[in-house]
């Protein structure tokens, strides 16, 4: 053997990463990261706005109990997906986490984003109420950097422009909100039908027709569980199963919810006719048992109370 095959049979070295570096390059919990919340806005029912600044670390994301939509404002051109391959980030591009996912993510330099969370029943009768959906076949898929010139502006223009912080922006917010989960839904192209034997359990569409025209047309007054289920020949225990599946959520939510639009309705009645609403007698025509019982539905629907509401409109 002469030399130089001798040389190159030598075993180099290993350099093997340090504890300390593998553990710096472990990704953590995206709300134990050190990202800087700039501003946040909470609206009702569980939806939730926050613009971040971050860089430079590995965080990763485990959605339990809700969605989180991301859009890049700006940088995130080094950003990028740990757990699998990606592409980079890029101001204008949008990440979509869906409940019950994970992704890990190495995050690049300075950069800003904006995240909105909401809850899947949310964004379930927002399909239904808009696009006449079945809530069983509206799932979000796991995006990692797409682009929609639409979603991008409805972020800029109509979400970011407006003042967080003031109270008398939060109608106009929801309402930006509200369009872009709505245009997220057509963008992500959930099928408008499915074939019904793969859909299980639920009300047909005809029992689903008969109970909201009944709830709306006898929301002045106490309406039972009894009541309702005997509308679809059903048990109290099967009904509300049912229901649940064909309405994204319970058969008390729906009918405080349909109530609490009804009371919207009227308090923008009286301002537009610059009137002030005797709430105590509204109340009462809506099926509350007093006012404070109204205020106390409204608030955690609305996010405000009735009188807040109104001087917002």
């Amino acid at each position: 053997m002469d030399l130089y095959t001798e040389t190159m049979q030598i075993e180099l070295p290993q350099h093997p990463i340090s504890s300390d570096q593998a553990l710096r390059n472990r990704p953590i919990p995206f709300t134990e990261s050190k990202a800087k919340p700039l501003r946040s806005l909470n609206l009702s029912e569980g939806v939730r706005a926050v613009q971040y600044e971050n860089g430079n670390e590995h965080v990763f994301y485990e959605n339990t109990g809700q969605h989180t939509f991301s859009l890049y404002l700006q940088g995130g051109y080094q950003t990028q997906r740990s757990d699998i391959q990606s592409p980079h980030g890029a101001p204008g591009l949008f990440c979509l986490m869906p409940k019950d996912s994970y992704s890990a993510w190495t995050v690049g330099g300075d950069q800003s984003f904006v995240h909105l969370y909401f809850c899947d029943d949310y964004l379930k009768r927002l399909a239904m109420e808009t696009f006449d959906l079945d809530p069983r076949l509206v799932e979000l898929p796991l995006l990692s950097f797409s682009r929609d010139q639409h979603l991008e502006a409805i972020v800029r223009h109509a979400l970011l422009s407006w003042d967080w912080h003031a109270p008398a922006n939060h109608l106009a917010l929801e309402q930006a909100i509200n369009t872009l989960l709505v245009n997220l839904i057509k963008s992500v192209d959930i099928p408008r039908r499915a074939p019904q034997s793969s859909l299980q359990g639920g009300l047909s569409p005809q029992a689903q027709r008969h109970l909201r025209d009944y709830v709306e047309a006898h929301t002045h007054r106490q309406i039972s569980l009894q009541e309702l289920a005997d509308l679809t020949g059903l048990s109290q225990y099967h009904f509300c199963r049912m229901f649940k599946i064909s309405f994204s959520e319970t058969p008390q939510q729906y009918v405080m919810r349909i109530r609490i639009e009804k009371v919207k309705t009227v308090l923008k009645n009286f301002q537009r006719k610059g009137q002030k609403a005797n709430l105590s007698q509204l109340a009462l025509s809506a099926g509350f048992s007093n006012q404070s019982h109204m205020g106390r539905v409204f608030k955690k629907l609305v996010g405000c109370s009735p009188g807040q509401y109104s001087r917002r409109i």
